[in-house]
């Protein structure tokens, strides 16, 4: 499993088959998932920090994995990392989920919102073992490997602790942002880390801005 499924696996509302979160949070969440998958593989380095740190692509070979691959053919030349989140964000959601529902971790169901608006929904809790891990790392106060480590600074980037692990909302956030700044990985991932965590809340914030100035409007 990537980092990408388990996120998006994590964001699912394991009852409604809905998203725990909006649509552009859960979007560019996806979009950072991808790029942290691929700073593991040592595929992406960070130069710089923060959003405007520049994320290249190091190697030409492919991964192997279709969706990481169409993901590095999106980065074909250096760029900010806000600006990788948000290439990376579109059009990925539901090629993920449709590989989950093909390997029988959710269940695709269609309907209508209020018996008008189509809608559809991925229900299933194949998360729920790693729900566990999150919650013994959040609320126990567990070490995280590595993973779960880069899946809780996704979390924390679109405010989502208390919407996949049951407890005190700011007790989840203040162990969340405390994992996120740690040092369970090596120096050239950790700078991905941050530039990809900083870039999805920066996006998020951009893209909640942009939509509450063109609702006032």
């Amino acid at each position: 499993m990537t980092l990408t499924e388990d996120l998006v696996l994590l964001l699912l509302d394991p009852a409604t088959g809905r998203a725990v979160v909006d649509s552009t949070s859960f979007d560019r969440a996806i979009g950072g998932a991808l790029l942290l998958d691929l700073a593991s593989r040592e595929r992406v380095t960070a130069d710089g920090d923060g959003a405007r740190a520049r994320l290249s692509v190091v190697g030409g070979a492919p991964t192997g994995d279709p969706l990481l691959d169409t993901a590095l053919e999106r980065l074909n030349k250096p760029v900010r990392a806000q600006k990788a989140v948000e290439r990376l964000a579109r059009g990925t959601r539901t090629p993920v989920l449709e590989r989950l529902a093909e390997r029988g971790l959710v269940r695709q169901e269609r309907g209508r919102l209020l018996g008008l608006l189509p809608i559809t929904t991925w229900t299933g809790d194949a998360a729920k073992e790693l729900r566990g891990r999150v919650a013994g790392v959040l609320r126990d106060g567990a070490e995280p490997a590595p993973h779960v480590a880069m899946l809780i600074s996704l979390i924390h980037a679109v405010k989502a602790e208390h919407k996949v692990v049951d407890g005190q909302r700011r007790q989840l956030r203040s162990r969340a942002a405390e994992i996120a700044d740690g040092e369970w990985a090596g120096q050239a991932v950790r700078k991905a880390v941050q530039a990809v965590q900083t870039s999805v809340m920066a996006a998020v914030m951009a893209s909640t801005a942009a939509a509450s100035s063109s609702g006032g409007q």
